[in-house]
């Protein structure tokens, strides 16, 4: 499992910065609550594939500049109170133009790849003393 999941984190961190902007820690919090517990990540694990990311011009990062242009980022209305967060400026990251592009490459190439593997997995007839893999 753990190779897989190492495998697909750049995919599924492109797919999460398709929907918003995010920092390190929010898009592992995503991640573990979409996948119900499965997809657990360290926060520190993935920054340096966010980092070669950003070189790469896949997705770009920027710096929260304060609590006002964090809820404009978020699209949360400006009430007008404020509420001073806590802890260390965060570092956003949006995906690039070729970044949508380089999702959208890696989904077909794992949409490919995991259809040859159902394939495998389902050919052959399976009998009553294996499962649905036919596995003993």
């Amino acid at each position: 499992m753990r190779e897989l999941k190492k495998g697909s984190l750049g995919m599924l961190l492109l797919r999460l910065l398709r929907e918003q902007p995010s920092y390190g820690y929010e898009l592992c919090e995503r991640l573990r609550a979409r996948s119900d517990g499965i997809l657990t990540f360290e926060d520190g694990a993935i920054y340096p594939l966010l980092h070669d990311f950003e070189r790469r011009g896949v997705i770009e990062g920027y710096w929260e500049a304060d609590d006002a242009a964090h809820a404009t980022t978020h699209g949360m209305a400006d009430t007008g109170a404020s509420v001073a967060r806590k802890g260390p400026r965060r570092r956003y990251y949006r995906l690039t133009a070729a970044g949508h592009a380089v999702l959208r490459a890696s989904v077909e190439e794992w949409q490919s790849f995991s259809q040859a593997v159902q394939r495998v997995l389902h050919e052959g007839a399976v009998d009553s003393a294996t499962n649905q893999y036919g596995i003993r």
